[in-house]
């Protein structure tokens, strides 16, 4: 959620095969000993780790604080607002009803969504999911956090767009909240509980749930800054957070690797949909809620988040079915891919 000049660093990215199976070779102390340096080096509070590889889960590990002010521990329990990494379920979302053929990817938003600008009619959910639909992005260019769908619509989509549809790429939050709308629009339910019926009751993913800042979420993780030598509460307040399908969820590190083994393994939606989601839709190395990149050589999808104090990644590479889950709470953007890409780097070697 941060701006899009950033993901200038992604790397090219080829097609993705099917499974190869290599092996992974996980130390635990290894990977101990290298979170906690990196941990100490990039000042973060608190780090959450999830390994799994095939259909195990093969590592999960906790270091430091889920609050810095009472003291309190992490724990593997420990509930985490995942930021971007939200972008994954609403495109899944979107996939799971084209599959049941309730709506079709290439379908126009102007379909499902009224009142629209004649220039937006060729817009398609596509090129809401892979960012290049020309929209203004809500929170990064017009800055309207903590403002409900009604008002967003009004301003957002009374202006002129980015560029034409399906012509250049430009990082927008807002497409996925309108693709969540779509859901919406589709099901008769709202999106939560569309959410909530169809991955997380099927899952068991108990404990991944929409974020707020009035419900009591028993082991919520803290969100903080470090500027100037000092850790500081972060400043965005997340009860004011409105936006749906862009960076709205809560989840621990069990639930996450739940998700990404499901997700891999055809238990959510098919293969083919896998591959379309997880195919290079513009220059900027992008599918469809997932960057595409490499590391060594190895071809990994993943999604980065930032925000409310936090820094969240999700690492899948498909030649090793290999899923990696880090989570920190320092709002600095990429930290949480850093730390990823150094565990990949130590464990495939």
């Amino acid at each position: 959620m941060k701006n899009q000049m950033v993901f200038m660093l992604v790397l090219l990215w080829t097609a993705i095969p099917s499974f190869a199976q290599k092996s992974v070779k996980i130390d635990e102390g290894q990977v101990n000993k290298l979170v906690l340096r990196l941990k100490d080096s990039l000042h973060i509070p608190g780090i959450a780790v999830g390994i799994a590889a095939g259909n195990e889960i093969r590592y999960t590990n906790v270091f430091g604080y889920a609050n810095i002010e009472t003291d309190t521990p992490l724990a593997l329990n420990s509930v985490w607002h995942i930021c971007s990494i939200s972008k994954q379920f609403s495109t899944v979302a979107c996939l799971k009803l084209a599959e049941e053929k309730k709506i079709s990817i290439n379908d126009k938003i102007s379909d499902y969504i009224d009142d629209l600008r004649p220039e937006y009619s060729g817009i398609t959910l596509l090129h809401l999911l892979s960012q290049t639909s020309g929209i203004k992005d809500y929170l990064n260019e017009y800055r309207l956090y903590g403002v409900p769908w009604d008002k967003v619509s009004a301003q957002i989509l009374s202006d002129t767009l980015n560029f034409k549809p399906g012509t250049s790429w430009r990082y927008s939050n807002t497409g996925f909240w309108m693709a969540a709308k779509v859901v919406e629009k589709v099901t008769g339910m709202s999106y939560n509980q569309f959410l909530q019926q169809n991955f997380f009751d099927v899952l068991h993913m108990g404990n991944t749930q929409r974020i707020s800042g009035e419900k009591i979420i028993e082991d919520r993780v803290n969100g903080y800054e470090f500027r100037n030598g000092k850790y500081y509460n972060a400043i965005d307040d997340i009860s004011k957070f409105y936006g749906q399908g862009d960076g709205d969820l809560m989840s621990t590190v069990y639930d996450l690797l739940s998700w990404n083994m499901a997700l891999a393994h055809g238990q959510i939606i098919s293969e083919g949909s896998l591959e379309t989601m997880w195919s290079e839709t513009s220059a900027m190395n992008y599918g469809m809620g997932w960057f595409l990149k490499n590391i060594n050589g190895d071809k990994v999808v993943w999604t980065p988040g930032s925000g409310f104090g936090f820094s969240t990644s999700s690492m899948y590479l498909p030649q090793y079915d290999l899923s990696v889950v880090v989570f920190c709470n320092i709002s600095q953007f990429l930290m949480a891919d850093e730390i990823g890409s150094a565990i990949i780097a130590l464990i495939v070697q």
